[in-house]
Parts: C-alpha cells; sequence; structure tokens
C-alpha cells in the first residue's frame, strides 16, 4: 500500500478525498493535517481500515502528500516532503512567482505533480483549446468565463489561468499582456489579440470553464462542467497512485495520462 498524507483534510476537495479513500485500496492514510487554528483539530477520521486524527503535524513516515490546502500550507509542508523524499500532489491554486520558484526548486530533489485541475475532461479540454486555438486563434476573438462556487477565494482560477498560457503557448507569445480581467466603461473597440477572461462567483457552483473562439462569421464554444467534486479527488488519488516511488521532477496530468495511454501501460 501507498502510504499517504492528506493536506487540506477538512476543505471541499479534502473531505471528499478522505470519503473516497474509504473504498480505494491502494493506500494506507497515515495523516489528515491541516492547519493549527482549525476547528477539526483532534477529530477522528477513518479511511478504509485506518482511524487518524486529524492534525497540524506528522510524525509517521509516508510515500506522497496529497495538497488540497492554500499556498502557505504547500511552503510550510514543501522542505518536509523533500527532507522525506515523499512525492507530492499539489492541487491548490492561486501561488506567486516567488512561490512557484520554490516548488520548482523542490521538483530537482522529489518528484511533484502540479495541477491546477485533476480531471480527465479538462485535460481533453485543454487538448481541444489547443487545437482550437493552432486552426483559429491567430484570427479569433477568445474569451474565457470561469464559474465557481461563493467561497472561492482566488480569481481567476487556477484553470482558467492553465487555459490562458495554453492559448499563448499555442500562438507562440506571451499572452499576459494581452489578457483583460472583465470591462467596464469607455473601453473603446476590441483590440486585436485581446484575451478577455472573466470570473463569476455564485452559489454552490463546483466548476464551470467556458472558452469561446469567435471570427466575423461563427463563433466556437468549448465547455467543460464539474457535477462533483469527486471527479477532481479521484483525479488526485490517480495522481498519487501513479507518481509515488517516481524520481525527482516536475509531473503533469497530461504525463501521467499520456503515460497511461502508451502501449506499454496497456500490457
Amino acid at each position: 500500500m501507498i502510504r499517504l498524507a492528506l493536506l487540506g483534510a477538512t476543505g471541499r476537495m479534502g473531505t471528499r478525498v478522505l470519503e473516497l479513500l474509504k473504498a480505494d485500496e491502494r493506500f494506507a492514510l497515515v495523516a489528515a493535517l491541516t492547519s493549527g487554528g482549525d476547528a477539526r483539530l483532534g477529530e477522528a477520521v477513518v479511511a478504509g481500515t485506518q482511524t487518524v486524527t486529524i492534525a497540524d503535524r506528522c510524525d509517521a513516515a509516508f510515500d506522497v502528500l496529497v495538497d488540497f490546502s492554500v499556498p502557505a500550507g504547500t511552503m510550510q509542508w514543501l522542505d518536509r516532503c523533500v527532507e522525506r523524499r515523499a512525492a507530492m500532489v499539489i492541487g491548490a491554486t492561486g501561488y506567486t512567482a516567488e512561490q512557484m520558484a520554490r516548488i520548482d526548486r523542490a521538483a530537482e530533489r522529489i518528484a511533484i505533480l502540479q495541477s491546477s485541475n485533476f480531471s480527465v475532461g479538462v485535460a481533453l479540454l485543454r487538448s481541444l483549446v489547443k487545437e482550437t486555438t493552432r486552426t483559429i486563434g491567430a484570427k479569433s476573438d477568445i474569451e474565457i468565463i470561469e464559474h465557481h462556487h461563493n467561497q472561492k477565494v482566488d480569481a481567476p482560477s487556477g484553470t482558467a489561468n492553465t487555459l490562458t498560457e495554453d492559448i499563448g503557448e499555442t500562438l507562440g507569445r506571451d499572452v499576459e499582456r494581452d489578457v483583460v480581467h472583465g470591462r467596464t466603461g469607455d473601453v473603446g473597440p476590441r483590440p486585436q489579440g485581446q484575451i478577455g477572461v472573466h470570473s463569476v462567483r455564485m452559489g454552490s457552483i463546483v466548476g464551470r470553464h467556458e472558452v469561446h473562439f469567435a471570427t466575423v462569421d461563427e463563433t466556437i464554444t468549448l465547455i467543460h462542467s464539474a457535477h462533483s467534486r469527486d471527479v477532481f479527488a479521484r483525479g488526485a488519488l490517480d495522481a498519487a497512485a501513479w507518481i509515488a516511488g517516481r524520481g525527482p521532477g516536475r509531473y503533469t496530468m497530461d504525463d501521467m495520462l499520456s503515460a497511461r495511454a502508451s502501449p506499454r501501460a496497456r500490457e
């Protein structure tokens, strides 16, 4: 069994991971971690045959840490994973450039799979967005609209940022200067190459991402909607099972899905 520690165990995603672990025989849960001020510290949680106490520290050995906390939590546990030679699956978003650089440095010593979204459907959406960008992106008005629940603290979503980066890389340019987050007032005609990114926060929406490509004559809209957080939790556990025991490096969902699709993986 893979010894798993879960960081962010009391959050929306952490709660779903704990629930799925009850029936997942690949893992032995050794730690359910949260921040020091969490009201649920000391509460017992059961996952399969394991019962652990929600804590802000971990003395037990673990093979992989699944992180659905916040950037500060990631930074707190990054060095600890390096010290223990434990792999990391990072699903939190909202990192600064400096924090991303720290993750890069840690990946020189341990295996880290970081993704803003662990859904296979979103991986397919990214592929379709790249293909559409290659075909008509240079002559299209491109808009990204992301919808999430009213408790999400960062905007745009990590997935929206990833989609924007995918478009820029496919077009072969740095699109950061072209991105506009919402519009208000007398903005004038839309500049060529501009990419609009819009964040909607309402209700209990799990996650919806729309990417629109509009030319003079037609519009193509690509949409992914998540019906349950379980799709992300399952993807994160699959990522944890895949990355455990791998050598140092930065890994992505594409790496995992490509490896699974290879003929050797199907043998």
